[in-house]
């Protein structure tokens, strides 16, 4: 197995902070977060929930596919959406 990895880097405090997140691979590069694009749908940011939901939904299709290709069938589209919801 290999390692990924990303990077924050956050200045200010709080509410007041914003950040940047970068992906070992370039897809995300200095991509902007911060409370407004977390707490506020903000939409010139991304924030946690949205990372994992493409995670969790590149994953499953993924498998999804390996496991359609094993039994024989050919995956020719699967589209695959992940709601991660924001709790306290």
């Amino acid at each position: 197995m290999s390692e990924k990895s990303a990077s924050v880097l956050w200045t200010g405090a709080g509410k007041k902070g914003l950040g940047q997140v970068s992906t070992e691979t370039g897809a995300l590069l200095i991509y902007p977060i911060g409370f407004a694009s977390r707490f506020d749908d903000d939409r010139r940011g991304t924030n946690p929930e949205e990372i994992l939901g493409a995670a969790y939904a590149t994953c499953f299709t993924i498998a999804f596919s390996f496991a359609c290709d094993k039994a024989g069938f050919a995956t020719r589209t699967a589209d695959t959406r992940a709601q991660v919801p924001l709790s306290a």
